[in-house]
């Protein structure tokens, strides 16, 4: 009986009888960089698109929504909805947009057991806002650790995943763990931050 003949791996270069059963690491590594490559490409573009949804105008019933908001100063999704003739779904995107712009504030709270948002415009949260100073002994060696102990940063577990570029959550410039520690801060209150909040409303996890 003949010998089978050996079969060269293309991606290493090496000699198998059965090539189907060899795990070449090679052709893992280069599968692994075109994925990364792939998911890079991805990103940029979700972030290519984010950026031109902070600078767009409003189209009409954006414009609508705000200015309801701004009049309204306070108000409750739900209130929201009946409010509008728009869909709920479209509402809601309409509502991420302009908080994206920075043109509304919107906090997720717990209303007759279930999670709403809580919208308020940017005029009313001015308003409501009172600065105190605070009295920091720099003498201490420890003063800093003291002060940001609370700071969401120092004790976040997707630090690896945070980005000035990640158009998710896990971004600095609209990281809503870092926006709501800056805000009970600057009204003297505590703050601790909970990491799972937002999993249901942005990735749908419970």
């Amino acid at each position: 009986m003949a010998k089978k003949a050996k079969e060269v791996c293309p991606y290493c270069g090496k000699e198998f009888t059965y090539l189907s059963r060899h795990k070449c690491k090679v052709k893992e590594r280069m599968e692994s960089k075109e994925d990364e490559s792939t998911q890079k490409e991805i990103r940029q573009e979700r972030v290519k698109e984010r950026k031109k949804e902070l600078t767009r105008k409003l189209n009409k019933d954006e414009q609508e929504v705000l200015d309801i908001i701004n009049k309204e100063k306070d108000l409750i999704f739900e209130e929201l909805i009946d409010m509008v003739d728009i869909e709920r779904n479209k509402l809601d995107e309409i509502i991420d947009l302009l908080e994206l712009q920075s043109k509304i504030k919107v906090r997720r709270e717990l209303i007759n057991a279930s999670w709403s948002k809580h919208i308020f415009s940017i005029e009313e949260l001015e308003e409501d806002l009172k600065v105190e100073k605070i009295e920091i002994d720099k003498s201490k060696p420890d003063w800093l650790w003291r002060e940001f102990l609370k700071q969401p940063c120092f004790i976040c577990p997707f630090t690896e995943q945070c980005s000035d570029d990640n158009p998710d959550i896990y971004n600095p410039n609209h990281c809503p763990w870092l926006t709501e520690w800056i805000e009970a801060s600057l009204s003297g209150e505590e703050y601790t931050a909970n990491f799972d909040i937002y999993k249901e409303e942005y990735f749908g996890e419970e």
